[in-house]
């Protein structure tokens, strides 16, 4: 008779077994695990040696691409808007550095720009103070947005110039003494009487605009363009580090390329934030009867306008 003992022992050796042949076997598949890892890590590591070696080179070509277009824009603009009046308009939160960059490749071109008007964050309107301050200073009366679309109309009547002395009306003054809007880049005192004559605008928006998802930027394009306006809308674009969601190029003037009647009137540039942009934005305000979308983000048709037929020999 087989007792209690001969069957725990058995149960013992088998468990032996099996615990035996697992550790057989496992290091068998671990090694060749190891080694198959092992191959796909030199295999990343050369791959990933080799990307960083192309990213290297294509951060040279743009930096030297960068530094060329910089340093031919002289060149490439010359004297495109000798004595134009054009009047740089940039909402608040965008990079101080493009509208600076802006103003100096416009002056280079020739044209009078006494600085940048900044729109300020207040024109969000997201107080009841705002929209009292505003209604003071332009008289607009209705909702937020009928406020806000009257007030930007009288701002636009204003800087499209043409009107001198008691005609010109006070608005710019009293909605920068509002805090509606601020002068930098230059001599804020010249803005009291700029401009003497019509004048084009470009206005500046952007990724890191206080001004996103309001109307500001389509309904002061509009203003203008029914003003008879030469209108260019640029945009500085900043992808954020890449941090998700990483924002769309042409994204902030997608409120103009995606209106049919603003799209037709209003010209745009989405890489105002590069050295190309800057140059380009120039040109669309050199041929202000030539509308187009230029750039490499989502509407874009072109990277820079088409240069102007030559005359017939």
């Amino acid at each position: 008779m087989v007792n209690f003992r001969f069957h725990l022992i058995s149960l013992i050796a088998v468990f032996c077994a099996l615990g035996l042949g697992i550790l057989v076997g496992s290091t068998v598949v671990d090694q060749s695990i190891v080694d198959r890892l092992d191959r796909e890590i030199r295999t990343a590591r050369r791959d990933t040696a080799a990307v960083k070696a192309e990213n290297e080179r294509l951060a040279d070509a743009a930096v030297r691409g960068e530094e060329y277009a910089r340093r031919s824009a002289a060149y490439t603009l010359g004297d495109r808007l000798a004595g134009v009046p054009v009047v740089v308009v940039a909402e608040a939160g965008v990079d101080g550095r493009i509208p600076n960059e802006l103003v100096a490749a416009l002056r280079g071109a020739g044209a009078e720009v006494p600085g940048t008007i900044w729109l300020e964050g207040a024109w969000r309107l997201d107080g009841r103070d705002e929209v009292e301050a505003l209604q003071a200073a332009t008289g607009a009366e209705g909702t937020n947005a009928a406020v806000r679309a009257a007030a930007l109309d009288s701002l636009a009547s204003r800087l499209a110039g043409g009107a001198t002395g008691s005609a010109r009306t006070p608005v710019l003054e009293r909605l920068r003494a509002d805090g509606f809007v601020r002068f930098a880049g230059g001599d804020g005192a010249a803005f009291a009487t700029f401009p003497a004559g019509r004048a084009r605008v470009v206005l500046v928006t952007g990724t890191d605009s206080r001004l996103a998802g309001t109307d500001v930027l389509a309904d002061l394009a509009r203003s203008l363009s029914q003003a008879g306006v030469p209108v260019v809308a640029a945009e500085a674009y900043d992808d954020h580090d890449g941090v998700d969601p990483v924002p769309e190029r042409g994204a902030a003037v997608a409120p103009i390329r995606g209106d049919r009647t603003l799209a037709a009137r209003v010209s745009t540039v989405d890489d105002a934030d590069l050295a190309p942009g800057v140059v380009t934005t120039v040109l669309a305000v050199a041929t202000p009867s030539t509308v187009g979308h230029y750039g490499y983000g989502t509407g874009a048709r072109a990277p820079l306008p088409e240069p102007p037929a030559s005359p017939a020999p």
